[in-house]
């Protein structure tokens, strides 16, 4: 009697689709949790004020008697400047809305809360009082607002340390300074 041999090649197709599923969903997550990190690093982040957030739940709860949900009227310009158009200000305000390091890279990328097609962002970096680097970038409009072009500063340049931004910023016959810092 001959014995048969039963082929064994469907458990190994089988144990390498669960180890290439495995392997995409650990490389999703590392993804995600590497883009998320950059965010929780930033000492200037904006966050929602607890009042803020249970007041919006309130306002998208409540009904119009319609069936429908009322929202919230979201204003167009929610910056630090809060006293109508902020483009009738004569001074340009801002934030720094990232300030971390990658890579070896200190990045600073900044928010202009008026509407700026050209100008200039002068960045000045100071640790203990002392200034240890200066740059300049253009301004660049984004629908509402301005950004700088964003300033990308090798790490070999600086000191660790807590480290204050200043981005004097020139722009229309009007100038504002942005200032901001961060934990190098």
């Amino acid at each position: 009697m001959v014995k048969r041999r039963r082929s064994k090649k469907w458990i190994y197709w089988v144990v390498f689709v669960v180890l290439v599923v495995g392997a995409g969903v650990v490389c999703y997550l590392v993804w995600d949790n590497y883009f998320r990190g950059d965010i929780g690093n930033n000492a200037d982040t904006q966050e929602v004020e607890g009042d803020d957030a249970e007041n919006s739940d309130a306002d998208s709860n409540s009904s119009d008697g319609s069936g429908g949900v009322e929202k919230e009227k979201v204003e167009q310009y929610d910056g630090q400047y809060s006293g109508g158009d902020p483009n009738d200000n004569n001074e340009l305000t801002g934030v720094v809305t990232y300030a971390g390091v990658n890579d070896g890279i200190l990045r600073i990328r900044v928010n202009i809360d008026q509407y700026l097609e050209e100008g200039t962002c002068s960045l000045t970096l100071a640790q203990g009082g002392r200034v240890v680097y200066r740059d300049t970038a253009g301004i660049v409009g984004v629908a509402a607002t301005a950004t700088c072009e964003g300033f990308d500063i090798d790490m070999g340049n600086l000191n660790g340390g807590n480290t204050q931004i200043e981005i004097k910023i020139v722009a229309r016959g009007k100038e504002g300074v942005i200032r901001g810092e961060t934990e190098l």
